[in-house]
C-alpha cells in the first residue's frame, strides 16, 4: 500500500512540476534563452523517458518493431523540440501537463505508423519489383553441338543465319505428275 501512496504522491509532484513549469517555459523562450530552457524541460524527461520506455515495452511485446530498434532518448529528443516549436499551442497551464503527455503519444504513434509501413513495404518489395526482375531474367539453352555449353537464346536468334524452313514435304518425293490414260 504504501508503495502506491509514494507512487501517486511522486505523480502529483510531476504534475505540479509541470504545471509550474509552463509560465518559465513560454517566459524563456521569449527570451530566447534556450539553453535555460533546455534545462527546465530536462527536469520533467525522468518521468516522461520512463513512460516512453513502458510504452516502447509494450509495442516490443505485441510485436509492432524488434527489440534495440529504438530508444527512448531519441523520441526523448524529438520532444523536446516539438516543445520548444509548438509550446504556445498551450492556452492554460494546467492543460500543459496534458499536453506533453499527447505529443509523446502522437511521437510514439508516428513511430508506430512508420514501422508498419517499413515491415509492409519490405514484406510486399519482391511482389512490387516481380514483372521487373522477370522481364530481365535472362533464357538460355544448350546448342547442338554437345560441348554442354549455354548460350542466350537471343544468340540462337541471329539474323545472319540462313534459316531454311524446310517441311517434310521439301525432302520427300511426292509424285505431282497425273496418269495418262
Amino acid at each position: 500500500m504504501q508503495t502506491n501512496v509514494s507512487y501517486y504522491q511522486n505523480k502529483k509532484a510531476f504534475r505540479v512540476l509541470v504545471t509550474k513549469s509552463f509560465t518559465d517555459l513560454i517566459k524563456l523562450k521569449k527570451e530566447g534563452n534556450q539553453t535555460s530552457f533546455n534545462a527546465l524541460v530536462l527536469q520533467m524527461m525522468p518521468q516522461i523517458r520512463q513512460y516512453v520506455n513502458t510504452q516502447l515495452n509494450i509495442a516490443i511485446k505485441k510485436g509492432h518493431f524488434s527489440k534495440n530498434k529504438y530508444k527512448a532518448d531519441d523520441i526523448i529528443d524529438q520532444l523536446f523540440i516539438e516543445i520548444y516549436d509548438h509550446i504556445e499551442e498551450v492556452k492554460k497551464e494546467e492543460h500543459f501537463y496534458q499536453w506533453i503527455y499527447k505529443k509523446t503519444n502522437a511521437l510514439l504513434e508516428d513511430l508506430s505508423i512508420t514501422e508498419e509501413f517499413d515491415d509492409f513495404f519490405f514484406k510486399n518489395i519482391d511482389d512490387y519489383s516481380k514483372p521487373e526482375w522477370d522481364a530481365m531474367q535472362e533464357k538460355y539453352s544448350s546448342d547442338a553441338d554437345g560441348d554442354g555449353h549455354l548460350k542466350l537464346i537471343e544468340e540462337f536468334e541471329d539474323r545472319s543465319y540462313n534459316h531454311n524452313d524446310y517441311t517434310l514435304n521439301h525432302v520427300f518425293i511426292e509424285n505431282k505428275e497425273k496418269k495418262m490414260d
